[in-house]
């Protein structure tokens, strides 16, 4: 199984590939150059940041405030035991404590047929229409009531940004309900992202079919290790049956409103 340096480098070696990448002091932060959704907004620890983080924290704050966005921070624990306790101690609060799961060749299981489901691959010659049909799904899949609609730019950027991944669509009686992607493989991992499912499709097996069609894509493309991040138990389950199991738990830390001001443009 992957060790949390291994982990830890891999997540921050795929956001550099997506995102724009500004370094302060401990920590690498990742900006989205068109979304201002918070998950793609955030930075990274670079190593166990232990001592006083005073410093580090004023200037991330300063560039997440240009940028008009709430200073945010994920992390897998065990690499940085004591970074959460720095982190509640200067004012930021626990938004997530996640499962990070893993799974490899010798845990991976075939998920159960889904009557009806089909499953289709975007690639570099995909129409912008079902790249945007994608990122629609993704963003109502992860917010319900959000009405911003993904552009030709917005497209164009998601298949410039997922370079040597896959991206997929699950689809019912010609309806696109359920997306989910994996990143390009580095060292050997590669991580199932963007797993989403429109609300009334949810409970049918949908997100288990595009996590096992990913991982056998991911497997064939030589990763050894995927792993992905499980909200909570019931989702956990879902990956299990598909051959995840619990590694580390990963935490994400949101500034208090209180302790800082935008001056950028507003998110």
């Amino acid at each position: 199984m992957a060790s949390n340096a291994r982990l830890q480098a891999f997540f921050r070696h795929s956001a550099q590939q997506q995102y724009e990448t500004v370094s302060v002091p401990f920590f690498a932060l990742f900006f989205h150059p068109t979304d201002a959704l918070t998950y793609f907004n955030y930075g990274i620890p670079d190593g166990p940041c232990s001592g006083d983080l005073g410093s580090s924290l004023s200037v991330l704050r300063d560039e997440f405030a240009a940028r008009g966005q709430y200073p945010r921070i994920e992390f897998i624990q065990g690499f940085a035991p004591q970074l959460a306790s720095a982190l509640r101690a200067a004012g930021f609060v626990e938004e997530a404590r996640q499962q990070l799961m893993v799974c490899t060749a010798e845990t991976h299981r075939p998920a159960p047929r889904v009557l009806g489901l089909t499953i289709t691959e975007l690639t570099s010659t995909s129409a912008a229409s079902e790249v945007q049909d994608y990122l629609n799904i993704q963003r109502r899949g992860f917010d319900a009531r959000s009405t911003r609609v993904a552009t030709e730019g917005d497209a164009e950027q998601f298949l410039r940004i997922i370079g040597g991944g896959r991206a997929f669509v699950g689809w019912l009686k010609g309806q696109p309900v359920g997306v989910g992607m994996y990143t390009a493989p580095f060292d050997g991992v590669t991580e199932v992202a963007g797993l989403a499912t429109l609300e009334p499709f949810r409970r049918r097996g949908i997100a288990t079919g595009l996590t096992a069609l990913t991982v056998q894509r991911a497997m064939a493309q030589g990763a050894k290790v995927v792993c992905l991040t499980a909200a909570d138990e019931r989702a956990g389950r879902v990956y299990e049956r598909v051959g995840f199991v619990g590694c580390a738990t990963m935490l994400a830390y949101l500034d208090s409103p209180s302790a800082w001001q935008p001056v950028g443009p507003p998110s």
